[in-house]
């Protein structure tokens, strides 16, 4: 190998292609796989290389938080209804996800807030807090409705459906229920981001009136 290719930056290797190639090995193998050395094999470089670009394994797994939600959010400021906002926002963030499932472990475990990211974050609070919330209480806002999102996604993952075993009598309305339930995973998490906001609104009445909604 040599010196410029061990180098990496002189071989041309960008911020970009590292992030790229990390979040590739992720999608193949999942979080668990990810590491300097690995992610330099797969570069064809020394793993020194890469702390010109990330500083560590723990910036690297902030990085790729970062690079999915910059993807996936719509980089640009949201009109309309803080309902219709927020939901969206849950939306996009869904997809983004759903296109990258190997790194919902690191969506659970690494902060969100970085700096790419709290343009997307100001802006969703400056709805919530023009339709009459608190800067407190919008953020927590923001921070439920991404929760629920994870969540819902760590939960698909294990790929069980519910269902009573064969040997149990199941009760009527369990019955039902199950029989009821939303047959897709985008259906569950609608209604859910659904439930969610329409409580959020009883809250208005705690941090202050909000303007009325724009009926289209």
């Amino acid at each position: 190998m040599t010196q410029a290719r061990a180098q990496g930056r002189h071989a041309g290797l960008t911020r970009e292609q590292v992030l790229r190639a990390a979040l590739a090995l992720v999608d193949r193998e999942g979080a668990g796989a990810l590491s300097m050395r690995r992610l330099a094999r797969d570069l064809g470089v020394e793993a020194m290389t890469l702390y010109h670009h990330v500083r560590n394994k723990q910036a690297l797994e902030d990085a790729l938080v970062e690079q999915v939600l910059a993807d996936a959010l719509p980089g640009s400021r949201a009109s309309g209804p803080w309902q219709d906002v927020l939901a969206q926002h849950a939306r996009a963030l869904h997809h983004g996800l759903a296109a990258h499932p190997g790194v919902v472990p690191l969506f659970a475990s690494r902060p969100a807030l970085t700096a790419r990211n709290l343009d997307e974050l100001e802006a969703l609070l400056e709805t919530l807090t023009g339709a009459g919330f608190a800067p407190g209480t919008a953020l927590q806002l923001v921070h439920a409705v991404g929760s629920a999102v994870v969540w819902h996604h760590l939960a698909e993952s294990g790929g069980a459906a519910a269902a009573v075993p064969e040997d149990v009598a199941t009760p009527p309305l369990v019955a039902a229920a199950l029989a009821a339930r939303p047959a897709s995973p985008d259906a569950r998490l609608d209604l859910t981001v659904q439930a969610l906001v329409a409580g959020f609104a009883t809250l208005l009445d705690r941090d202050g009136p909000a303007p009325a909604l724009e009926v289209s």
